[in-house]
């Protein structure tokens, strides 16, 4: 199977280069601005219509998995026991933030969109397709579309995380200490929402799905499984989404230089000439309304890994 071109396989890929060396102010505010709008949405948001706070939870929810992913890559202090801090709190319920940041890390150290290899990777190796049940083939076909994506792929998501934590749980003291911690910490999530007074359906419905479709709209397109070129794109956005995904839409720009804070990636994309080089690749495109516009029925790419097999039928 072929690698990826230099432009994917850059050794700042591997690991973080760009240390923090000073406090981040800009991700230090939007983490704060969170917190705080949290708090009132969850002491005062029971006043709001169900339908408007569903819809409030989930622009919080979307925003709260971007902090966790600056995070993850060091921002926005020096302390990593800081950062942990400020962003671990397991307000999406379904995982360990401890499992997000090392099954993410991976992908960053991975052959990109190759699911032997790639934890975050949307396609299937050709002996899982063969596996599979008709029905089950019915649901990657659909995760490959935007609706279907928005829809279904949080489940997806969640399930594969799940069986491949299920299988490391015997073997991994890591894994079943994080698992551990997360489901003390949910239940004090809980115990927080119930004096509150906040529906958990609301609360699930809002924040953890509606936030996990956000994120799934942000990462549909942001990688393609091709033989030459880049395998990270770009989206550009207005202000609205590169403020819930904290400029991760500039996807590749990201995979060059992870250790970039989000406020400095519009500059970086155009340090890198990054838009020239993901439209030689994986792509570029004028916004999610464009996303929308070619891919909201029809499916980005086929679910088995191009590169080992297409389907047929």
């Amino acid at each position: 199977m072929a690698r990826h071109r230099w432009v994917d396989r850059c050794p700042v890929n591997s690991r973080q280069t760009q240390q923090v060396v000073a406090v981040e102010w800009p991700t230090l505010g939007v983490i704060m601005v969170f917190w705080v709008l949290l708090g009132v949405l969850i002491t005062t948001g029971t006043r709001l219509p169900p339908a408007l706070l569903i819809v409030a939870f989930a622009v919080l929810g979307g925003l709260y998995m971007s902090i966790q992913h600056e995070a993850i890559h060091g921002h926005p202090t020096p302390s990593r026991s800081l950062n942990w801090l400020l962003s671990s709190a397991p307000l999406g319920v379904v995982l360990p933030i401890a499992r997000y940041r090392d099954t993410h890390l991976a992908h960053h150290a991975a052959d990109l969109t190759d699911p032997a290899d790639d934890p975050e990777s949307h396609y299937v190796s050709p002996e899982a397709w063969a596996e599979a049940s008709g029905s089950y083939r019915m649901l990657l076909r659909a995760n490959r579309t935007m609706v279907g994506r928005l829809a279904i792929g949080p489940f997806l998501g969640v399930a594969r995380s799940l069986r491949a934590d299920v299988s490391l749980l015997r073997s991994r003291r890591d894994v079943r200490a994080a698992w551990m911690l997360h489901v003390i910490a949910v239940g004090a999530l809980v115990t927080v929402l119930r004096i509150a007074g906040v529906p958990m359906w609301i609360y699930m419905l809002g924040f953890v799905f509606g936030g996990s479709s956000l994120t799934a709209l942000r990462s549909f397109v942001e990688h393609r499984a091709i033989d030459d070129g880049a395998r990270s794109a770009i989206v550009r956005s207005g202000w609205f989404f590169s403020a819930i995904f904290l400029n991760n839409n500039l996807h590749y720009t990201h995979h060059q230089l992870p250790g970039a804070a989000w406020f400095r990636l519009p500059e970086l994309t155009r340090d890198l000439n990054a838009e020239t080089v993901a439209a030689n690749g994986a792509g570029v495109y004028r916004g999610y309304s464009d996303v929308a516009r070619q891919f909201m029925f029809k499916p980005f790419d086929q679910p088995v890994h191009p590169l080992s097999v297409t389907i047929d039928g």
